[in-house]
Order: C-alpha cells, then structure tokens, then sequence
C-alpha cells in the first residue's frame, strides 16, 4: 500500500496506496512528516507519521543550512519537513506483459503548528502535509502485471500536487486522548503495518473492501485514540469513501462525489524496548464500509456481469471486514543482557490477517507473515533482512468472472484459482545522513488478472522486482531534528 486500486472492470486508477514501512521493528529514519494520535500514543512510525517529527523540543539538535532558522521557528510552535520517496518497480517475468519497468517520484512537504505556543490553547495543533507527484514512467504498470496483490505500481495523479493532510488536532487528559478532525486518512491510524519495506508492505483487504484510498490522498475524516495504559489503547474514527479521489487536488471541497463512509475500530497493545526486552504488538481493526458494491459480480439473470448482453448487476449495501496486525521480537543476538539498548540485533515475527465478513465482494481473505532480522551489523545498526509469505483467496464468484472475461476476450476462459501464495524477500540499507535503500524480490504463484480482466492473455507466475529510495530532506537541510 500498497498500488493502483481500481473498479473490477473500470480501467481508471482509482488508488495508489503508499505502504508502510516497519512500525515496532526498529527505527526508520526519514520516513516521516506529521504525527498520528494512534503512532505517538504507540510510539510507532510509519512513512507519513512520525512521532518524533511534529512534537520536537525546540532545543533538540539540528544540522544543516536551514537550522538556525528551523530552531527558531520550533521555539516559537512551527516545525517543518520534507522527505523525498522514489519507486521502481518491474515485472521480469510476471503477469500479463513481462519485461515492463515503472518508475515514480513523490515529494511530501510537511507543517505542524503548536497552537499552545502561538495562541495559547493548551494541546492543540494544526497539521498540513502537501505532496508533489512527479518523474513517473509508464502508469500501465497494473495493467501489465494484471495481479490484485504483487508489488507496487504509481497511479495516474493529474494534478502535479494534492493535498494529504489538513486537521486540527487536540490532547486532552494528560494527554491520554488525542481527538484528530479534517482532512485526513485512516491508514495513519488503524492496522499499521508490521513489514521491514514500504512498496510492498500493505493489507489489501482494506484497500478493497474498506474503500481507503491512497494515504497520500486525504479524505474527510475524525478520529478518536485513548491510551488506556502505557502499552494499550483504544481508537475509533469515521472516514468518507471517495471514488476517484486520485483525479482530484483535495481541495474540492464540497464538489467531490462521497459514496459512503468507513466506519473503523481497534483495539491494541505495544511494547518496546524502553519497556520490554523482547517488544511485541498486537492489534485488532474491524471496520464497516457503507458505501454500496457490486454483489459478487453477478447480474440480475445470474450471468456474470458485463458478459452476455446483461450489464445489469445486483448492488449491495455495505461490506465488512476485521484485520488482526501483530509483531513479537523472539531473538536478540545479546540475549537481553543489555537492557539499555533500544536498537539490538535482533529477530521479529510478524503477520497481518484480513477477514471479509461477507462473500459479496472481490476478495474474501488475505495474510501475511515474515521474519525481519534488524540491525545484522553493529556498524549498520539500522539495515534489516527480511522474508515474507502472503497468501490471498478469492471468493468463487468473483474467481470465475475472471476467466469468464478472458474466454469473451478471446483466450482460454480457463478459470483462475482462487488461492495464490507470493514469495518475498526484502531489505533495506542505510546510505547514509538517513537515506534508505529498499530493495524487494517477489515471485507469484497463481497470478491472475484482477486490474485487467478483459483481456485474452493468461496472468504468468514470476517475478517481481521493486526498490524504494527515502531520502529525508527535512533533516538533512536542518528543518527536522536528527
């Protein structure tokens, strides 16, 4: 999330979803703009949240051409960032047109207002994150690879910036409640993801089914976080469904089309290793998704839809889902006699498991589990190695609909199964100043052609390719702290 998401049948980018990187497995340096209530109560990150950005003390240190002026700005209750994100992505042998490469490049520029220090409202700030789309090569990537889970591919962004983040959040209790409204995402708060690498790292049954759209693209939304204690907490939030999001700027407020709502809950505790010597995190996320889907993508005559004259189809009112996120460190290479360390060398096991509640919609359930080996070398402490297994299912209906496209289309019509297991391995290296380099292996087996349908060629089980670059500028001109 990671990914273009779009209709079954419609061929317009409807998402892009940016995954996250790795949340309780170790730090990751420049990944991050603006704080989430549910990242900070977690003390977790992800690409777009990052606890250790938007609540910095104004003496903390700073180095680069723009600190002087940075520190000044922070004392006075703005802080600012900027991170860099480029995506490569290929398909050697995968899918329905091996041998294509892609390429995008995103700019996310960030600021956070104290409002207690400028206006002396007590836990209030005003958060902005704005993205710059650019150098992106070949948007026909999903169609190329056809596959619902394989990889990363940019999405079609006519609009060269758009809007991710505008809310206005509030602490209260101590700080114990956090209350977030505006323009916002659920994917800042609700089942972060436990991967070592950000392209490949998402939970697809919430793009799906849950209706998110793109992280980078924000929506109308309010959110509600309770640390119930220092390792768990409680979170609930409503978030707008909006179809075709990625062809707007963000600003059209009031003009955009919302065909529904999500509803989301979670529950969860975290540790780490301030307070654990082998940290773990478990967290549960049910949502409800109001806005209406086709049924099983069958017509009214029982035909599949599109297919034999009869483009009528059944419509459903709401879906739902449950996701369970969990990590646990299981090996330290100095068996935990060095209590103070907050970085070891150390071996995590993590999983993600999707639900569908209901067999209406495309896919029914979804999973992922993976090893992460952090900080190998004490010189490198914040590269890690990873290896993954994901396994989908889809729901029959849904399953035979794609073969019964690619018959009408001239191919085989031979169905495609509905079970397929993707082989991950993963890493990702320090460059330096925070600058990361992820590089992603995949192979598919039952590939299929979800984001391509119609179209007489068979999905090929392969390989994928992928490699992200994040490059934290924000820190490396002074405007964030080290």
């Amino acid at each position: 999330m990671k990914r273009i998401f779009r209709a079954t049948r419609v061929p317009a980018c409807l998402r892009l979803a940016l995954p996250a990187a790795c949340l309780a497995l170790g730090p990751a340096p420049g990944l991050a703009q603006i704080a989430s209530p549910a990242g900070e109560l977690l003390d977790a990150t992800e690409p777009r949240t990052d606890p250790r950005i938007a609540r910095r003390a104004e003496d903390a240190g700073r180095s680069g051409p723009l600190a002087a002026w940075a520190t000044e700005t922070a004392a006075q209750g703005l802080t600012f960032d900027a991170t860099a994100y480029s995506f490569y992505s290929a398909n050697p042998t995968l899918g329905l047109r091996p041998g294509q490469q892609s390429h995008a490049a995103y700019l996310v520029l960030s600021m956070s207002a104290d409002l207690e220090r400028i206006a002396g409202l007590a836990g209030g700030t005003i958060n902005a994150t704005q993205s710059v789309f650019g150098l992106v090569h070949n948007l026909g990537m999903a169609d190329a690879i056809g596959d619902s889970v394989a990889g990363y591919q940019p999405a079609y962004n006519p609009y060269p910036t758009r809007l991710s983040l505008l809310t206005y959040q509030q602490r209260l209790l101590d700080d114990r409640l956090v209350l977030e409204i505006g323009r916002t995402h659920p994917d800042r708060y609700y089942a972060l993801p436990p991967c070592g690498t950000i392209n490949t790292c998402y939970q697809s049954l919430l793009a799906l089914n849950a209706g998110w759209t793109s992280s980078l693209y924000a929506v109308w939304g309010a959110n509600a976080t309770y640390r119930l204690s220092p390792s768990a907490y409680v979170q609930a939030g409503v978030f707008s469904v909006n179809p075709d999001t990625n062809r707007l700027s963000g600003f059209e407020w009031g003009s955009e089309r919302i065909a529904g709502a999500s509803v989301m809950t979670e529950v969860g505790i975290q540790t780490d290793y301030a307070t654990s010597l082998y940290p773990g995190r478990v967290s549960l996320t049910g949502f409800v998704n109001t806005a209406d889907h086709e049924d099983s993508i069958r017509t009214i005559a029982g035909l599949t839809s599109g297919l034999e004259g009869d483009p009528a189809t059944f419509r459903k009112s709401g879906t739902s889902g449950v996701v369970l996120t969990t990590s646990q460190t299981v090996w330290r290479a100095d068996g935990g006699a060095d209590a103070g360390a907050r970085n070891p060398t150390a071996l995590t096991l993590y999983s993600g498991t999707g639900l569908a509640l209901d067999a209406s919609v495309s896919v029914r359930f979804n999973s992922f589990a993976g090893l992460l080996l952090t900080g190998p070398d004490r010189d490198r402490p914040d590269d890690t190695y990873g290896f993954k297994l994901r396994w989908q299912r889809l729901n029959p209906a849904f399953a035979a609909f794609l073969g019964e496209a690619n018959r009408v289309s001239g191919g085989t019509g031979q169905p495609y199964p509905r079970d397929k297991l993707v082989v991950e391995a993963n890493a990702r290296f320090e460059l330096g100043h925070g600058v990361g380099f992820e590089p992603v292996l995949q192979y598919v087996v039952n590939a299929d052609s979800f984001y391509e349908p119609y179209s007489a060629r068979r999905a090929k089980d392969g390989v994928f390719v992928g490699a992200s670059l994040v490059v934290p500028l924000g820190t490396m001109l002074g405007l964030a702290t080290e």
